[in-house]
């Protein structure tokens, strides 16, 4: 089963990512965003899709522990986000703090019991929080 997810994951991240750079962005782009960081260590440019939730000038994502593309927002990084069809540059801070996470599913899964979230917490979430600039 695990090979089959690594198979949809490498199939799906190339077609996303097409999909949001394209004037087709409309159909996901309420739900997807891309972002654009650079390596700490190696210095290697990525951009990856992600599932996100908006509320002003703040997006909000929850990544599980096992993804390690979230190390490199460790302590603060500025990030490009490919929102809504808009290029946009900002800051992104992660955070293991399960309070913090737990607001976040909060706000991005409102109408959720908080029992609900207990299941999500055991697998070890992180919680990058965005910042938009200008």
């Amino acid at each position: 089963m695990a090979a089959l997810w690594k198979l949809f994951i490498r199939v799906q991240n190339p077609f996303m990512k097409w999909l949001l750079r394209s004037p087709l962005h409309g159909a996901v782009s309420g739900m997807y965003l891309l972002i654009t960081f650079t390596g700490r260590k190696s210095g290697t440019v990525y951009t990856t899709p992600l599932q996100y939730h908006r509320d002003g000038k703040r997006v909000l994502v929850i990544t599980s522990r096992a993804y390690k593309w979230w190390k490199n927002l460790e302590g603060g990084a500025a990030v490009r986000l490919r929102l809504r069809g808009q290029d946009q540059t900002a800051r992104a801070e992660t955070t293991l703090d399960e309070a913090v996470i737990r607001e976040m599913l909060r706000q991005i899964y409102p109408a959720q019991p908080d029992a609900r979230f207990d299941a999500l917490m055991a697998n070890g979430l992180v919680g990058v929080q965005i910042t938009l600039e200008g």
